[in-house]
């Protein structure tokens, strides 16, 4: 995109007001009038419209819409690159923005990251059920082989241990990250070790709890946090039933969920797998009163 001389890529960060962000990065991108507005304190007027990008009860909304008129004369088009989307007010906002944009035929494109279950929570929104027909690209987990290698490249370990840093990981790619930094920050240079790999086990784990898994946690309704704790221990759909008192049709729409979420695989017979790692102790904290994760379930 970078390359495309026609393309005027904006990059947001996941904060509040998404949409007066990308107008006034988009105004000095484009160097449109729009951009004098943003040194100037005196507002503009566009057909009849007060516009003044400095103040805070400016219609971003309308004024963005003027900007990709300018864009579409110039036969150019604008891509936005969100990270680490997440289901909040900002985002929704946004999201029906670029749905009226988009309506109007105006040649802005958007491409988000996040997690599954964020992404389907944002889609499932009343009004914004659209996005259920945009493209979405699902990352694989990452292949052990690639792991063993690149964790066998970077510390210079046996194949031994490589291996086993690649099962503490199960492909996630956080995890295979947060290893590494923690590895990386122990050892200071020393080859790891199996006993280096004990000591940072508990470490491991409780960053991906904090930093991973409360989120989806929290994000999750009732109903899908209640199915993810009662398939623990290989349930089978009739035990799953069974616990949650309800019949099989409203647990399989749940079961269809955390597939959706890529939080679980089905793994034959009615049974399922969790797919990220250590997740089975994250859910078993959660239910220990006496753990910093209890959820009271």
């Amino acid at each position: 995109m970078d390359q495309d001389d026609n393309c005027y890529r904006i990059n947001l960060i996941n904060k509040d007001n998404l949409v007066a962000s990308l107008t006034k990065k988009l105004a000095i991108k484009t160097e449109s009038v729009f951009q004098k507005a943003l040194n100037n304190v005196n507002p503009i007027t566009v057909r009849g419209i007060n516009i003044d990008l400095n103040s805070s009860e400016t219609e971003y909304d309308i004024v963005l819409e003027k900007i990709l008129e300018k864009v579409q004369k110039q036969n150019k088009y604008v891509v936005v690159t969100i990270d680490e989307i997440t289901n909040t007010e900002a985002v929704r906002e946004f999201a029906q923005v670029f749905n009226e944009l988009k309506g109007d035929n105006l040649p802005i494109f958007v491409l988000m990251t996040g997690l599954p279950d964020l992404i389907l929570d944002i889609q499932t929104q009343n009004k914004l059920t659209f996005l259920l027909r945009s493209e979405k690209i699902h990352t694989l987990p990452l292949k052990n082989a690639d792991i063993i290698a690149s964790y066998s490249s970077v510390f210079n370990c046996s194949l031994n241990v490589a291996s086993r840093m690649s099962k503490m990981t199960g492909g996630y790619a956080f995890a295979f990250q947060l290893l590494g930094f923690l590895l990386f920050d122990q050892l200071n240079g020393k080859i790891p070790e199996s006993a280096d790999l004990d000591k940072v086990s508990i470490p491991f784990q409780l960053q991906l709890f904090d930093n991973a898994y409360q989120k989806i946690f929290i994000d999750l309704s009732e109903w899908d946090r209640k199915y993810l704790l009662a398939v623990r221990g290989n349930k089978r759909l009739q035990d799953v039933v069974k616990i949650l008192g309800k019949d099989k049709v409203f647990v399989a729409q749940y079961r269809r969920r955390a597939i959706e979420r890529k939080l679980i695989i089905p793994a034959g017979y009615g049974l399922v797998q969790y797919t990220l790692p250590y997740f089975d102790e994250y859910l078993k904290q959660t239910e220990d009163p006496d753990s910093a994760y209890y959820w009271g379930y």
